[in-house]
């Protein structure tokens, strides 16, 4: 391996029940009244792809882009009143990543003022050499896009790189790209179906660089 790439909500931070709270809130003003569970399916989802499925299945009058600003505005406002912190054995493992010298990446379907806000606020942000938004990929996962760009922006060949993912569509994106894939355990993400992936995790402070690198 050359490179590991990062989703974050769920495995950089606990983020995940704050977006599924941003989904459920931002339904409600349109009408929807749903509570949080029902929208861990839509788990490493992109928003303007979720709020276009959501306004289909609900027969939502207003646009999906309005949709989509509002609920961009209420993840914001949300995550940026927690005091957020990285996953437990984030901060350890990627400091041994990078002093091994493989490359790094964050990948995520969320847009970059948050990942940036949030990169920023934990600290993490200087382990990262590039990081690559749901915004600028063509598809959202479970197609390969965003990982393949995040590669690419690396001058890494899919091939040499593994994946860090919480969510089942995370994964299953991951090994489209021809990549090796992590599966993270994280119980605030809801069931997720990561039995596609070459391994499987729910302790950080388990993974080694060996393991990592799966040689």
């Amino acid at each position: 391996m050359k490179a590991v790439i990062f989703d974050m909500d769920g495995v950089l931070i606990d983020s995940q029940p704050y977006h599924y709270i941003a989904d459920m809130e931002t339904l409600k003003k349109f009408g929807v009244d749903k509570d949080e569970k029902f929208y861990e399916s839509f788990a490493g989802t992109v928003t303007p792809e979720r709020m276009k499925t959501l306004k289909n299945m609900f027969n939502i009058e207003a646009s999906s882009e309005e949709m989509t600003e509002v609920r961009e505005n209420m993840i914001l406002d949300i995550i940026g009143k927690e005091d957020i912190t990285p996953v437990r054995g984030i901060p350890e493992l990627l400091k041994s990543i990078k002093d091994s010298g493989l490359k790094t990446a964050v990948a995520s379907s969320s847009g970059y003022k948050l990942i940036n806000m949030i990169l920023e606020r934990t600290g993490i942000d200087k382990y990262f050499d590039s990081v690559t938004s749901g915004e600028d990929a063509e598809h959202g996962k479970p197609a390969p896009d965003v990982f393949l760009l995040a590669a690419r922006r690396l001058d890494v060949d899919p091939k040499d790189c593994i994946v860090i993912e919480d969510s089942g569509l995370g994964v299953r994106a991951a090994k489209a790209a021809g990549m090796k894939a992590l599966g993270y355990i994280n119980p605030t993400s809801g069931k997720q179906d990561l039995s596609p992936a070459d391994m499987i995790t729910d302790d950080f402070s388990k993974i080694n660089i060996n393991s990592i690198i799966m040689e």
